[in-house]
């Protein structure tokens, strides 16, 4: 009986190879950037959607009072503060003669009360009486 050594021929591999464990580790750490990206994307979006949503009330709020309690039939401007969401708001509004006597134009701009940026602008007319 002939007997072959069969040794160099069947080569064992115990774990993996250095390069294996680098490509590995980059692919997991490029998805885990990727989904903290994501999150944190989303909820930056949140917060901002937040305060729009916010500034838009605190607009609608001075257009019900623009046309109800604090109607006007000049041109005006006025600002103030109003607390919503646990945060204060400062609001800018101006009311100027529209295109013609019959309608009065207005503006309100909102932002938060630490901030220069508007975080909502609305335009809109009032009819003149």
């Amino acid at each position: 009986m002939v007997k072959l050594n069969l040794k160099s021929t069947n080569i064992r591999r115990n774990g993996f190879s250095l390069i294996e464990i680098v490509v590995a580790l980059l692919i997991l750490s490029t998805s885990i950037l990727v989904i903290y990206n994501t999150i944190l994307s989303s909820s930056t979006s949140i917060y901002k959607l937040e305060d729009h949503y916010l500034a838009k009330e605190i607009a609608n709020n001075r257009i019900a009072l623009i046309h109800t309690i604090e109607k006007t039939n000049r041109p005006i401007e006025r600002n103030g503060i109003n607390d919503m969401g646990g945060k204060s708001w400062h609001w800018e509004e101006s009311i100027y003669n529209g295109i013609s006597k019959e309608f009065l134009e207005y503006e309100i701009k909102v932002r938060q009360k630490d901030s220069n940026q508007y975080s909502y602008t609305i335009k809109g007319y009032l009819v003149n009486e």
